[in-house]
């Protein structure tokens, strides 16, 4: 699998509008990573097909994120990290 993890800010969206494009994200299998009510946290996660080239993946998710920003009314600056491996749990990472 290809995995990819976006750091997106809606600037100016409502609370509604933010809940909406949270939805809408979920319905296209990105999940935001972050515990409820924690309206800091905007990074976002998903999966892509294992034969899908990391451009692609890249591009897939920026057209992602940018229609969620248009579907509603909103803009979007966005940063998308690829990785063809699954990140470590917090569990395993060790910090030195």
């Amino acid at each position: 699998m290809n995995h990819v993890m976006v750091c997106a800010d809606f600037p100016g969206a409502t609370e509604d509008q933010a809940k909406s494009i949270q939805k809408w994200l979920n319905q296209r299998n990105w999940f935001r990573l972050s515990n409820p009510g924690d309206k800091l946290n905007n990074v976002w996660y998903g999966t892509f097909n294992r034969q899908m080239l990391e451009q692609d993946c890249r591009d897939m998710a920026g057209r992602n994120f940018l229609e969620a920003a248009k579907e509603h009314s909103s803009s979007v600056k966005v940063t998308v990290l690829w990785s063809s491996h699954k990140p470590v749990s917090k569990e395993l990472a060790l910090i030195s």
